[in-house]
């Protein structure tokens, strides 16, 4: 195999052997029963207003049941774009002045359309889709590892720690998070490999999905300057030119939604001014973070998980993945924009988060049984409170 020193990146055909293809299918299908399972149980039997003991009814729970205890918080506003389609007025919250419009199209309009295929509630498309993409998150990440010089043992252990990521609940739920994940994955393997055109596409497919998909362009500037020397790139010839044609194409798609909401509400900002009915107001990030520890209770957490994500952030930029980390910081700096909720969330739906951690504990493999453990006792714990509609989730 030929190592380029320069972005320490692999040029040989990938490939998966059907040993690790087994563990893949392995870790999804142990992660998916064992979280279903837990969430069901965790709502069914451990909220004391729930309490259903002696009245499991297997066909209406695996029918039913599980699917609805795990349809939480934002759940409702993707069904709404996928049933009726984006609201002309704000109506939502107990206020009255939400709207879907804070939510992009991608998601809802292919768990309709997968609904709609196996004459299904567009609910139902939800988890085809977030469990279609969850499976896709796993030989993704092992290939990204494999492409970044990572031992064997080191990406099948990438593989459990994703299958069960401390926040599994959002690969699990009918959530764009196991979407997000899955196409940046795919957009940094194409760029690392220099294939462009389908760093394009995934780039586009990512801003359709979020909003902070478009911020992709730095990442993917960085690895082609990694790559080919700015000096290179502004020479505009063949190879470089592709890249500069991708770096431009993935924002279409956000000037394309902005263009529908101009002409569907009158306000091309729509998506992000509606953010003040959820409390959300642009204000110093560090006067948030530092108002959790004055506040208590669960903004405590959330202000020391943010802590926490800035340290990681810079053990990124220690190991010189640069546009992992420049991704990475936009992604979880916006949001604190606002407010410092939700914050583990966007942290942990980020694939450079999940990369850090699988690179502590390269050189050590007496520490990855222990990270996966603590990982799959945090899943677990999420999930219950996940389904019981414990808001320090969100």
């Amino acid at each position: 195999m030929q190592l380029n020193n320069k972005v320490n990146v692999i040029y040989a055909p990938l490939e998966i052997s059907r040993y690790d293809w087994g563990i893949i299918a392995l870790a999804f299908l142990a992660s998916r029963i064992i979280l279903y399972a837990i969430g069901y149980f965790g709502a069914m039997h451990y909220n004391v207003e729930t309490d259903q003991i002696g009245q499991i009814n297997l066909l209406s729970s695996v029918e039913e049941d599980v699917w609805n205890v795990f349809c939480q918080f934002d759940c409702a506003w993707f069904k709404s774009i996928a049933d009726v389609g984006y609201d002309t007025y704000p109506h939502g919250l107990t206020t009255g002045h939400a709207a879907n419009w804070a939510f992009f199209p991608l998601f809802p309009i292919l768990g309709h359309y997968l609904g709609a295929l196996f004459g299904l509630k567009s609910l139902y498309g939800f988890y085809i889709l977030a469990n279609i993409s969850s499976f896709a998150m796993l030989p993704l990440f092992f290939l990204c590892l494999r492409q970044l010089g990572q031992d064997i043992e080191v990406s099948r252990f990438g593989v459990w720690l994703l299958a069960f990521s401390p926040y599994s609940v959002y690969f699990i739920s009918p959530y764009t998070e196991s979407t997000f994940f899955a196409l940046t994955m795919m957009l940094f393997l194409f760029a690392y490999r220099h294939q462009w055109f389908w760093v394009a596409v995934a780039g586009m497919l990512m801003t359709a999905t979020r909003n902070l998909g478009v911020m992709i362009v730095f990442s993917a500037l960085i690895i082609a300057i990694q790559s080919y020397g700015l000096r290179e790139l502004l020479r505009f010839q063949e190879k470089t030119f592709r890249v500069v044609l991708a770096i431009w194409f993935i924002p279409f798609v956000m000037f394309a939604f902005m263009f529908y909401m101009y002409l569907h509400v009158g306000d091309a900002f729509a998506f992000k001014n509606i953010q003040v009915a959820w409390g959300r107001l642009f204000d110093n990030p560090f006067d948030y973070w530092v108002e959790g520890f004055e506040t208590g209770g669960r903004k405590i957490y959330l202000s020391i998980m943010i802590a926490i994500g800035w340290l990681i952030n810079i053990y990124l930029f220690k190991q010189r993945r640069y546009a992992e980390a420049v991704f990475m910081l936009i992604c979880c700096f916006v949001p604190i924009l606002t407010s410092t909720n939700a914050f583990p969330r966007y942290m942990f739906g980020l694939y450079p988060t999940s990369l850090a951690l699988v690179l502590m504990v390269r050189n050590r493999p007496y520490l990855r049984p222990l990270f996966l453990t603590v990982s799959a006792l945090l899943s677990s714990y999420f999930v219950i409170a996940w389904v019981n509609a414990k808001f320090f989730t969100v």
